[in-house]
């Protein structure tokens, strides 16, 4: 283990984490347009259901992802400061922490079932399709949580490769099993909704049973070693982890209050939202590649004192999300209506769809400016600042917004709602990014900076 990203080109390396995760978020993209796309071949009230558990996917990827940006940040600037023996150590209570993480969600998932989805505004027809998909997938949580915590370590350590491959290999194997499942083929039961969860768990297992493979025995970054010290590894990545979870819940809550607010115009709007949903997701994979990417980066380069790096990375990616949002707005502008006619024909979900796909996409190139902004100050060991920065973006924005301008302009409003969350977080990113940026060179306050001697 070496803190590579601290020599070098500072462009070449971003590429080189960026491309493979763009890779395999690609295939996990096209892991929730598969579903999608098998599940409408049921009719509108299946491809509806599904639209409704989307939130708690985006829940639950949110605290993992979280839990994940804590341990990579602790993670990420150890290695910066050469020190492996907690690198490891770290590493390995973060897996274990994955594992209770999924216990909790899965009984907490159990027992809200139903008031959650009454609330977003599941109805008769599709709360007996929701309960269908949501029993199974809560039971698979533990292996749905661990694979994003085990990416999450292996970014921060410098490896970008093995967590796209592995992206990939699940969104492959999903592929396959999802037609399998739902349609019953090979003599295996029509499961339908039931079927696409069971698809997606089995897909995790595979996984997670790969990426325990790489940490045992390929990279040996986790050991038995230290479980005394567990408690106190839990403390440093929760420092970062709860404040990261805390942003990142905020997206998927402000995503249920979104659809609960367009399930007011019908049940299949809800369902082209959740087209127009998949398909931004698409579209906005390269800044989650690039977040992805700027962390361990940022981590390595503070721990290593070099910020002037952190500062021409900031700079380089300010470039990179203006060129590629501005070009992809365009696209979907244009491609609005045959791109969501390959999922659904129903008149009501395809208006939702196209009216979403022509508003929201022109502050594309702002929202990746608050996601890079974000993850470099947990990178940082800023996390405060990084969910004041998801704070203006969702609750104090766009939740806000979108019910005002809902109510005065119809579906419409609630998209502009979306718009102006992103140019508000956006310009607060920028500013508080910076300060963060200042503070470090001026006082070099970073997290464990005065432990690790004592700890190594």
């Amino acid at each position: 283990m070496e803190a590579r990203l601290t020599e070098g080109p500072v462009g070449r390396h971003l590429w080189e984490l960026m491309v493979p995760m763009m890779i395999g978020l690609l295939a996990m993209i096209s892991f929730g347009l598969v579903d999608a796309w098998f599940v409408s071949r049921l009719g509108p009230l299946p491809l509806a259901a599904v639209s409704f558990t989307q939130p708690v996917g985006f829940v639950v990827a949110a605290v993992a992802m979280g839990i994940g940006v804590g341990a990579s940040s602790v993670i990420a600037r150890l290695l910066g400061q050469g020190n492996k023996r907690r690198v490891r150590r770290i590493a390995t209570h973060a897996f274990l922490l994955s594992g209770l993480l999924g216990l909790v969600l899965l009984a907490l998932g159990w027992i809200f079932m139903e008031d959650l989805f009454g609330l977003m505004g599941a109805d008769e027809t599709t709360m007996p399709l929701v309960r269908d998909y949501m029993e199974i997938y809560l039971i698979g949580l533990i292996f749905v949580v661990g694979p994003v915590i085990g990416g999450s370590i292996l970014r921060a350590l410098g490896d970008a490769k093995s967590p796209g491959v592995l992206l990939t290999l699940t969104a492959v194997v999903n592929a396959i099993l999802d037609p399998i499942f739902i349609f019953g083929l090979f003599g295996f039961p029509r499961m339908e909704v039931q079927g696409a969860a069971l698809a997606t768990v089995f897909a995790n297992v595979i996984s997670l049973s790969a990426m325990l493979v790489i940490g045992i025995r390929r990279d040996k970054f986790l050991t038995l070693r230290g479980m005394r010290l567990i408690l106190d590894s839990w403390k440093r990545i929760l420092h970062v982890g709860l404040s990261a979870t805390a942003s990142g819940l905020m997206a998927p809550l402000t995503s249920a209050f979104v659809v609960a607010m367009v399930a007011r115009f019908g049940q299949t709007a809800v369902a082209g939202f959740g087209v127009g949903v998949r398909t931004e997701a698409l579209a906005l994979l390269p800044y989650m590649a690039l977040g992805a990417a700027i962390g361990p980066f940022v981590g390595q380069n503070a721990g290593a004192e070099r910020m002037d790096r952190v500062r021409e990375a900031h700079n380089w990616c300010l470039r990179f999300t203006t060129i590629y949002g501005l070009s992809v707005a365009a696209l979907l502008s244009i491609f609005a209506e045959p791109i969501v006619g390959l999922f659904t024909h129903d008149e009501g979900a395809m208006r939702a769809a196209v009216t979403q796909l022509r508003i929201l996409p022109w502050t594309y190139c702002l929202l990746g400016v608050t996601m890079i902004s974000n993850t470099s100050l947990n990178a940082l060991g800023k996390p405060l600042a990084a969910m004041m920065v998801s704070l203006c973006r969702t609750l104090l924005v766009y939740v806000p917004l979108s019910w005002l301008l809902g109510l005065l302009f119809g579906l419409i409003g609630v998209f502009f709602g979306g718009a102006l969350g992103n140019l508000v977080s956006a310009s607060v990113g920028i500013v508080l990014l910076r300060r963060g940026m200042r503070q470090v060179e001026l006082t070099g306050a970073l997290p464990d900076n005065n432990r690790v001697k004592a700890q190594a």
